[in-house]
């Protein structure tokens, strides 16, 4: 029996469009985000903003959302007041870790679909850069920043990263759609619209957001207006919006990008994103193993100890990339995880060529923990500790049997070792051997 929570009760089965596939697998799907995905949601808060203030306000209830706003800015310091509030609404959500991960359900689900990288919102909050590592576009000195690598969000009724940019009376309304007629960041919007698959998630029929949305881009784009595909869970859509201009999807939009996630992951487009809670605890079991190996490093200094302490460096440098960019989903895309393989590996034959040996147990280890990204289940090998000369090794126990040998695995590495590390050897050194995160960082 379907669950029938507040969470799940609008997780209704839906049958996914092969075009919402084919677009997101081709990069060509744009995110049109509303309210309903954010703190506005009915799950977040008990009330709305807009119902926060048509009862303080004792307002009539068919009031439409910029002139409740107008009303509240109309009082003494009515501005100021309103922003206040917004800002009281953001802060409260991100005190509660339970508000909070309500509030940007959809944004974690969105995140690890690396090839989802333009949304455009209508709401102020920022979780899209918090949660997705998305660059904010709010006004066109932001296009500064357009061609850096990196998810964009346009947020075309402001931010609260710059208060003075919120859109929420008539007056700002007025301006904002003046500038994107005008504008560049208008047109750069309606050129995203008319070539590619936009898919709204977060409106209702009634919402005024929408509606004035949908009417300018009618209005500007005319008989070029592309098909749209709309995520909603209110039924209105279905009875009054045109089909031939819409296709629409009841349910709820967290739970149609899971689903979208997971048909992704099934034909191996994604890498499961189940796998960075592996990462994670490869993370803890590594921090273990460093601990053992310094300790070990202290009681028998060889230049030994000091590559395998490298080792777990590079390492530990790739799980905090990985977990790093899991916001961005660029370390569940399997195509950059091979690349960034295949880079290391060049780049550890030429350190090995010409004997930098420091930095080829730090690059070796830096390979091993990108692999992790692809390990099902942390029961699996691998190899926390490191032999120069033998490779990886995957026990401690296995790991001080070999040094207990006193064989010398590596001469070459073994005789630089002794003296790059000379300071670091001596008896009475009480430094742990660290390599930063760069080459030639040991």
């Amino acid at each position: 029996m379907k669950c029938q929570c507040a969470y799940c009760k609008n997780d209704l089965p839906f049958e996914l469009p092969s075009e919402i596939i084919d677009a997101a697998m081709a990069g060509e799907l744009v995110i049109f985000a509303g309210a309903g995905i954010s703190t506005e949601s009915k799950l977040v808060f008990k009330e709305t903003l807009y119902e926060d203030v048509i009862f303080e306000l004792k307002l009539e209830p068919n009031v439409d959302f910029p002139s409740a706003m107008t009303a509240f800015c109309n009082q003494k310091n009515g501005r100021k007041l309103l922003l206040e509030k917004i800002h009281h609404r953001f802060e409260y959500a991100k005190q509660f870790k339970e508000i909070y991960r309500v509030a940007t359900r959809f944004h974690n689900e969105l995140s690890s679909i690396y090839s989802i990288d333009k949304i455009i919102t209508t709401n102020w909050d920022d979780y899209f850069e918090r949660e997705c590592n998305a660059v904010p576009i709010v006004a066109p000195e932001d296009f500064a920043f357009y061609n850096i690598e990196s998810r964009k969000v346009f947020k075309i009724h402001g931010s609260i990263s710059n208060y003075g940019s919120i859109v929420a009376t008539k007056y700002d309304y007025e301006k904002c759609y003046k500038n994107l007629q005008k504008g560049i960041v208008g047109s750069h919007l309606k050129t995203v619209l008319a070539t590619r698959t936009v898919l709204f998630i977060g409106y209702s029929f009634s919402d005024f957001d929408f509606n004035k949305v949908y009417n300018y881009l009618k209005r500007e784009m005319g008989e070029i207006i592309p098909h749209y595909y709309i995520v909603t869970i209110d039924p209105k859509f279905e009875e009054k919006f045109n089909k031939e201009k819409a296709t629409i999807i009841l349910t709820s939009g967290t739970f149609f990008l899971s689903t979208l996630r997971k048909h992704l992951e099934g034909i191996n487009f994604l890498i499961p994103k189940s796998h960075l809670e592996n990462v994670e605890e490869f993370y803890l079991i590594r921090q273990a193993a460093h601990k053992r190996s310094a300790e070990y490093f202290f009681a028998n200094k060889t230049p030994t100890g000091i590559y395998n302490l490298f080792y777990q460096d590079g390492m530990k440098h790739a799980f905090d990339y990985l977990l790093f960019h899991s916001k961005s989903g660029k370390s569940l895309n399997p195509h950059h995880i091979k690349s960034a393989m295949r880079s290391y590996e060049i780049l550890k034959k030429k350190m090995l060529k010409v004997k930098n040996y420091p930095d080829y147990a730090y690059v070796e280890g830096y390979i091993v923990g990108l692999m992790s990204i692809v390990y099902e289940n942390t029961d699996a090998y691998f190899p926390f500790f490191y032999i120069m000369g033998l490779g990886p090794v995957q026990s401690f126990k296995d790991y001080s049997k070999y040094l207990r040998k006193k064989s010398c695995y590596h001469k070459a590495a073994d005789t630089i070792g002794k003296k790059y590390f000379q300071n670091v050897l001596d008896k009475e050194s009480t430094t742990i051997p660290q390599h930063r995160p760069f080459i030639g960082g040991g």
